[in-house]
């Protein structure tokens, strides 16, 4: 660092640490296995749930927090629309559809 020697007064100078000095990367070897976290078996016995309930869930937990541009909608089943018309099936698809 060069400063001139007319500043007396340090404080005016702005170093800011690049992301090579704040990061240091650590081999996984070096860490104590104690400290390491294990992930949780995966059980197939037991039924995980689906995204939608999820989502639904944390919209309960937030109650008027929950963001109100953010809408929850269940999947519709394609056999809702079997017993339709053809011409009336596509144009309710189409409807149903995200955009």
């Amino acid at each position: 660092l060069r400063v001139d020697s007319r500043v007396q007064d340090l404080s005016i100078i702005n170093m800011r640490p690049t992301l090579v000095r704040l990061v240091r990367v650590v081999p996984r070897s070096k860490v104590d296995p104690a400290l390491r976290p294990i992930p949780e078996p995966v059980r197939s016995d037991v039924p995980r749930p689906s995204l939608i309930e999820v989502l639904l869930k944390r919209k309960e937990e937030a109650g008027a927090d929950y963001p109100p541009n953010i809408r929850i909608e269940a999947l519709k089943a394609k056999t809702a629309l079997r017993g339709l018309p053809r011409d009336a099936r596509k144009t309710l698809a189409a409807m149903l559809k995200e955009h």
